[in-house]
């Protein structure tokens, strides 16, 4: 009896004592930060990573839809769940009093909404607000702060490179597997940078298997997708090589536990002294146990 109790002591004080971390931010550069919003806890998080680990550098109380669960249309009053990124910023002097201190424009719909979920509506803002404490789940689909809050973001967002998640509720993983999770996707990059340069020599089997069937961009099929990749590297000439530099890796699980994982990758282009540069966000899933890109669009 005494055995198994100090077997149940033991193993509840290693549960309790696991360290975990917030999984929603797997890779980000060290000059930026990510924006993690919870709907469920109308909470906001900014993180920054360190060591390799996310860390909470601020964070801030955050209203979202009238309506719960996922923004499906237009005017539906719910906040979507995805990955985003702030594209502009409009002005307290250029936008109603109800906007508050400014507002950050979010690139709702992306192509994995517009393509694959098949998700309409835009507008989809964070913005400010007048009132001190405004109501939870009073949005009509932004994401609000008060206007102490917005401005304090303000200096963390930088634009068309600061991802925003957006999330029913925050993902938190034990250490463990968070590497491994990010060990998982990385490998994953690397096969599909390998696939590149197969398509290249002439061989598009190997990208090829790394697309779902259920694939949709606004490029059109994989196939248009492996044909653009081709008409990009045949303006170099010589043999080129491609590096991903400035790679984000964002973790988006939704309420049916359907896995996306978002990468922002700034692809390099060398061929004899000339580098170019594409800025490419792929939109990764799990099917099957296999991961799959599902979408993908230049930004």
């Amino acid at each position: 009896m005494i055995k198994v109790l100090l077997f149940f002591l033991i193993f509840f004080l290693k549960a309790y004592s696991e360290e975990y971390v917030y999984g929603n931010v797997l890779q980000l550069p060290p000059y930026l930060y990510a924006v993690v919003v919870s709907k469920s806890y109308q909470k906001m998080l900014v993180i920054k990573m360190e060591d390799g680990y996310p860390v909470v550098a601020d964070q801030f109380i955050a209203v979202t839809g009238l309506k719960f669960g996922d923004k499906r249309k237009q005017g539906d009053m719910r906040t979507p769940s995805g990955v985003y990124f702030a594209t502009a910023f409009k002005p307290e002097n250029s936008l109603p009093s109800y906007y508050g201190a400014g507002a950050f424009v979010l690139n709702y719909p992306n192509a994995l909404d517009r393509f694959v979920i098949k998700r309409d509506g835009d507008g989809i803002w964070i913005h400010g607000s007048q009132k001190r404490n405004p109501l939870f789940f009073s949005s009509k689909g932004c994401v609000i702060l008060n206007n102490s809050s917005f401005n304090a973001l303000y200096h963390y967002i930088k634009l068309k490179k600061t991802p925003v998640v957006i999330q029913e509720r925050f993902v938190k993983l034990p250490l463990n597997e968070f590497v491994s999770l990010k060990n998982r996707i990385n490998s994953f990059v690397n096969r599909y940078l390998q696939a590149l340069l197969d398509v290249y020599r002439g061989d598009t089997a190997p990208l090829l298997g790394l697309y779902s069937s259920n694939f949709g961009s606004k490029e059109g099929t994989v196939y248009d997708i492996v044909k653009s990749y081709k008409r990009l590297f045949f303006s170099y000439g010589d043999t080129p090589f491609v590096r991903a530099v400035n790679k984000m890796v964002l973790y988006d699980k939704r309420d049916n536990n359907t896995e996306y994982f978002t990468v922002y990758l700034n692809l390099g282009f060398l061929s004899g002294d000339e580098i170019k540069t594409v800025k490419k966000v792929l939109y990764i899933t799990v099917e099957n146990g296999k991961l799959k890109i599902i979408s993908e669009e230049n930004f």
